[in-house]
């Protein structure tokens, strides 16, 4: 049978099948057959666009041009700038977004966002181009009469720079935060709100209320003031995931104003999406190193939130100033089945330093919860590299790398005794009618390779990898063979943790006292 007998449908999944198997060379084969083909394999072809170049950029302009059909077909574009190939000498031609009536997901990278990348290039026509684009898609500018453009548009990442700095301001008005279709925003290095609020008037964003459906909204290393944290989360009906990293590994600058700094208004604040919210992440900022202070969580009116995530949990300074600290208040979330603590220190698993990070965050009270509703709870900790202390530093002509092990099998022990304390309540409230059995709690220790970068994690880049190098339920417990905490994509590098932890997790060598005290 002939190609053009066969029935649409076949055609179309062959298509689809060089499409995921991303055989472009073969899609353009089919192309170019003749007119027939060429119009359904132009569909996938232009269907996922990624640049690194403006000459890329413009070749592609070009095409649209020449068939402007063509710009139907984009769902997924992709603008990674973030290059050493990127042509900054090329005059600024920004693609008009709102011509693409059916894109639904825009990823873009800032040329400048690199510390070695060349500054003062024309980025911020780039950006007032696209943020053009969302205004005339926001509910800034709305009408009945006229469609609004980029209504498919459902998840933007920005890994966005200002015109003079590493960051660059915007405030809860921003279109971004008010486009009502959009489902996924991800931004980072941003100062959202940090100037006074009279650009913004809370009352005027009143009517923006529960007016969006965005589920998912990640801040990564950003400066976000707790008003305008508190005006951006009241514009979402039903949020999802909430990951609010603030500035941490670039310098804090005098006059920054983060969400964190007081425990009654960033509760209200996140109390606005209390019903739907089944994910927060928090990662505090740096100017709390010294600062002592404790960020009290008050999640009790959360029903479905079952992943919290915290961090870092930084060792104690020499001169015995305390850090920041997190604490859960009671009652806990009933649904709540997975707590992490990030960039945990080594000398956080001593004793009494571990008792009391379990007693701050109720951990008993989250282990009798479990076992109540006969649900699994996990508690994750994610160590820091070893710092120079235990990394290759013999004390008394011993490795000290041994040490670590020994400090989680007596971190272990604090987990357990609240864990068999919390089996023994749930089986002295239970009814002999219950349905409920015991639940299965475990703790885990992950370590994640060293790779000298720091958020946000651009293109060429990609997520940590985490190893789970102790698994309480697992018959080994330390295991020989560490298993991937999280999913990656299957180019990213896959091998084994530093030597330091594979020294310190394997259980030989001779523990030093001293260390542990």
């Amino acid at each position: 049978m002939s190609l053009p007998l066969l029935p649409e449908e076949l055609v179309l999944q062959i298509m689809w099948h060089l499409q995921d198997s991303q055989d472009i060379q073969a899609l353009k084969s089919a192309a170019c057959t003749c007119s027939w083909l060429r119009r359904t394999a132009e569909v996938f072809l232009y269907s996922t666009a990624k640049f690194t170049t403006l000459s890329s950029l413009y070749r592609y302009k070009h095409a649209i041009q020449a068939e402007p059909q063509r710009a139907s077909y984009l769902r997924d574009l992709q603008l990674l700038y973030s290059t050493g190939a990127y042509d900054y000498h090329r005059p600024p031609s920004p693609l008009d977004l709102t011509s693409y009536t059916n894109l639904e997901s825009f990823v873009s990278e800032s040329p400048e966002c690199q510390p070695r990348s060349v500054k003062g290039t024309h980025w911020n026509l780039f950006l007032d181009s696209y943020m053009q684009a969302f205004q005339k898609a926001s509910l800034l500018t709305e009408s009945i009469e006229v469609r609004a453009p980029l209504r498919n548009l459902k998840t933007v990442t920005l890994h966005w720079s200002g015109s003079r700095d590493r960051f660059w301001d915007i405030t809860p008005k921003s279109p971004i935060f008010l486009l009502p279709m959009l489902q996924s925003l991800e931004i980072s290095c941003a100062r959202i709100g940090q100037e006074e609020s009279g650009e913004w008037e809370t009352e005027e964003l009143e009517r923006f209320r529960r007016q969006t459906r965005l589920k998912s909204l990640i801040l990564t290393e950003c400066v976000i003031s707790i008003e305008a944290l508190h005006a951006i989360l009241s514009f979402p009906d039903a949020l999802q995931t909430l990951v609010l990293q603030e500035k941490f590994y670039h310098h804090w600058e005098i006059g920054d104003r983060f969400a964190v700094e007081d425990t009654v208004t960033f509760n209200r604040a996140i109390a606005q999406q209390a019903r739907s919210l089944e994910h927060l992440e928090i990662f505090r900022h740096s100017q709390f190193a010294n600062g002592g202070k404790t960020l009290v969580l008050s999640l009790d009116g959360f029903p479905v939130l079952s992943h919290l995530q915290l961090g870092p949990y930084l060792s104690v300074r020499q001169d015995g100033t305390r850090n920041f600290t997190f604490a859960l208040a009671t009652p806990v979330p009933e649904a709540l089945k997975s707590l992490r603590l990030d960039e945990y220190g080594i000398s956080m698993l001593k004793d009494p330093r571990a008792n009391k990070v379990l007693s701050d965050l109720s951990v008993a009270e989250l282990l009798k919860n479990a076992e109540a509703h006969g649900i699994p709870f996990i508690l994750d900790i994610s160590l820091q590299h070893l710092p120079p202390l235990f990394a290759r530093v013999r004390f008394d002509n011993q490795d000290a790398r041994p040490t670590v092990r020994k400090l989680i099998e007596n971190f272990q022990l604090h987990f357990q005794q609240r864990q068999e304390a919390s089996i023994r309540s749930h089986y002295e409230a239970v009814s002999q009618n219950s349905s409920n059995g015991p639940a299965s709690s475990r703790l885990r220790i992950l370590t994640n390779k060293p790779r000298h970068k720091i958020p946000p994690f651009l293109h060429d880049e990609g997520p940590q990898r985490f190893v789970v190098r102790y698994d309480s339920q697992h018959p080994e417990r330390f295991l020989t063979h560490p298993y991937t905490a999280n999913t990656l994509p299957p180019n990213r590098d896959n091998s084994s943790d530093d030597d330091d932890m594979d020294v310190a997790f394997s259980g030989t060598g001779h523990v030093n006292p001293r260390l542990l005290a």
